[in-house]
């Protein structure tokens, strides 16, 4: 990144030319952990309560980043059996094809991102606690809590996409030619293994649950139904299937039940612009007129209702196939337009991602449906396959459809809990995290068609589960290995 190429140069100068004093007027340090501090002893950038509070707000505004608006669509849902690319551009294609590189725009971009976002929450943690005036203890003690569920969210998508990484969750003093060694590992941090990248955001979430609101319904800010729902994910990908803690998964999701959340009665409703904070979501980034998305207009239409050029995230054959015609959610999820192309089907009647559909519509990351297909998932794990598919039939009551046995084998549940994922959570971002989850990535993904029937991914390989170091990552740092098969 930008940073560590300043650092670069900042560093030739002080070993050929430069003072002390020199060094120190430059702006050398990582968008990761924030500009390094005046003083070599770490001191509180925060004057007032109002500097905290600006800091959190803006952590929270690092949900509106481009990863929300749309990579996450991308990486979730066109990754996936769910979308095909738009054609042309390369960097999505690739996406697609799942043969993304480390030269991959996309892997560079949120590589960048997740750590901004990691980095603004390790801001605000730090410096709110360092504050020594005008912060009342619980007022500190909230802030640091709803920054550690973003530091804990921003870390969680990095393991699942990159699994080993830098782990940076310290601010950084001035740097003097003193200190420069004994910074040089922070500024060039090498990857940290996935398990302790897993146990810092657990211990994040931990610390901050106590000191969280509780609601009842969507927000957008951190909760304690939103950490719980987010620990919740974190059990069920944590480490080998075989030797998952669902019990614990369970347990978790029954505390997001217990605040109180209810499945709003019209699937619909959930994605009408006007019912914002529904009992349903749990977690939502908020939009309206005067600070608008942009994703609609990358996966619905422009600005005046048209389509004049290819939307992104355009629904699979495979993935329409398999929606029942009386499932209630697929004309909330998808909706078919008359277009000027016909890439993938008729001009007429094209299928057009419909869940996020105006500029003031807000973007769901958390709602209670997910919590609970994830309760299920894990109650088959147990063997509790009853359990499990009565609340798979609630979700598919209110869908219009009638009831799946209870009756099940548990690898037959697995598989229905799994498909009642994909019609409910569809462009929403979820379906190549659920099938990374459940070790069903490369069987699914190598019985994915094209639109003329032909297979995609015979030959697809186990490495790409991961993704790539982006390149530029590694020609920055020297202490970056890359993954295996890139």
């Amino acid at each position: 990144m930008k940073t560590h190429i300043k650092l670069v140069a900042i560093i030739s100068c002080l070993f050929i030319t430069c003072s002390c004093s020199d060094f120190l007027d430059n702006d050398p340090l990582s968008d990761f952990t924030g500009d390094p501090q005046i003083s070599s002893d770490l001191e509180s950038q925060y004057v007032s309560l109002a500097d905290a509070e600006a800091g959190l707000n803006g952590a929270y505004n690092k949900f509106k980043l481009d990863i929300f608006q749309f990579e996450n669509f991308s990486y979730g849902d066109t990754q996936s059996d769910n979308c095909y690319a738009v054609p042309g551009d390369v960097p999505n294609e690739e996406e697609d094809g799942i043969r993304i590189t480390s030269m991959n725009l996309k892997t560079q971009l949120m590589w960048a991102q997740y750590y901004e976002m990691g980095g603004a929450a390790t801001n605000v943690i730090e410096n709110t606690r360092l504050m020594k005036t005008d912060i009342d203890d619980a007022s500190r003690k909230r802030i640091i809590a709803e920054s550690k569920f973003i530091r804990a969210y921003a870390y969680f998508d990095i393991v699942r996409i990159w699994g080993d990484a830098p782990l940076m969750i310290e601010l950084i003093p001035s740097i003097t030619a003193e200190n420069l060694e004994e910074l040089y590992p922070k500024l060039y941090p090498e990857r940290t293994p996935a398990d302790e990248i897993y146990i810092q955001i657990i211990k994040d979430l931990e610390e901050a649950i106590p000191d969280l609101e509780s609601k009842a319904q969507g927000t957008f800010k951190a909760t304690k139904g939103a950490a719980h729902g987010l620990l919740a994910k974190i059990y069920a990908t944590r480490g080998e299937k075989s030797s998952r803690n669902y019990s614990k998964v369970v347990e978790l999701c029954d505390l997001v039940i217990k605040d109180g959340y209810k499945l709003v009665s019209e699937f619909d409703d959930l994605w009408n612009p006007a019912n914002k904070y529904t009992t349903e979501s749990i977690f939502e980034v908020y939009y309206d007129a005067t600070s608008p998305n942009w994703a609609y207009w990358v996966l619905f239409s422009e600005a005046d209702g048209s389509i004049t050029w290819h939307r992104y995230c355009t629904p699979t054959h495979d993935l329409i196939a398999k929606f029942s015609t009386d499932d209630k959610r697929l004309s909330s999820s998808i909706v078919f337009k008359e277009v000027p192309y016909d890439t993938y089907y008729p001009s007429d009647s094209y299928p057009i991602a419909n869940k996020i559909r105006q500029k003031d519509s807000e973007i769901i990351l958390m709602r209670l449906a997910d919590i609970l297909l994830l309760k299920a998932e894990a109650l088959v794990e147990l063997n509790k396959v009853g359990d499990a598919m009565a609340i798979v039939n609630t979700i598919r009551t209110r869908a219009g459809l009638k009831e799946l046995s209870v009756n099940l084998s548990q690898n037959d549940a697995r598989l229905a809990v799994e498909q009642e994922r994909q019609y409910e959570l569809v462009l929403e971002g979820q379906r190549w995290y659920d099938l990374l989850r459940n070790d069903r990535m490369v069987e699914v993904m190598r019985q994915h068609k094209d639109k003329n029937g032909n297979l995609f991914f015979s030959d697809l390989q186990e490495f790409r589960k991961l993704w790539p170091i982006p390149q530029t990552e590694k020609d920055s740092n020297p202490n970056l290995t890359q993954n295996p098969g890139y």
